[in-house]
């Protein structure tokens, strides 16, 4: 028994094997009068050199904000598409608040993230750029955050 044979009696004893090639035989008699469609040979080929694939450049923005003006900046770079990092260590404990609320909002609006990197230091990431290595104090999953 040849393997061709012993496929086919396994084949039968799961779900019955059918011979159906037998089908394809009116191919020729169907589509004989359409030409096949080749590909040309690779000498007549146009030759393409290859190109380096580079990501994009991305840039990242600092703000140190020395009031709540400065919301509008930081909205204006992460809608750019860039991270931007906001640095409140100098501010007003009521300004951080505001701005905190605010980075929150505007990083949920834009499907973005908000990363606590340091001490009253924020990352915002456009929904584009991941980060790998969050530290403990980042937010994984896209939630508001209150300062409250």
């Amino acid at each position: 028994m040849g393997t061709d044979q012993s496929l086919r009696a396994v084949a039968g004893r799961f779900g019955g094997a059918r011979d159906d090639y037998d089908d394809y035989d009116d191919y020729d008699q169907i589509y004989g009068d359409e030409p096949l469609r080749r590909s040309p040979p690779a000498q007549e080929r146009a030759v393409r050199p290859l190109a380096v694939v580079r990501p994009p450049r991305v840039e990242v923005s600092l703000v140190t904000p020395r009031d709540f003006d400065a919301a509008q900046r930081i909205a204006d770079l992460l809608r750019a598409g860039g991270p931007v990092i906001v640095d409140l260590l100098g501010c007003e404990p009521d300004l951080t608040i505001r701005l905190t609320d605010f980075c929150s909002g505007l990083a949920y609006a834009l499907d973005g993230r908000l990363h606590f990197i340091g001490e009253k230091v924020v990352l915002l990431a456009p929904h584009n750029v991941e980060l790998s290595g969050a530290g403990p104090g980042a937010l994984q999953e896209r939630r508001f955050f209150n300062q409250v």
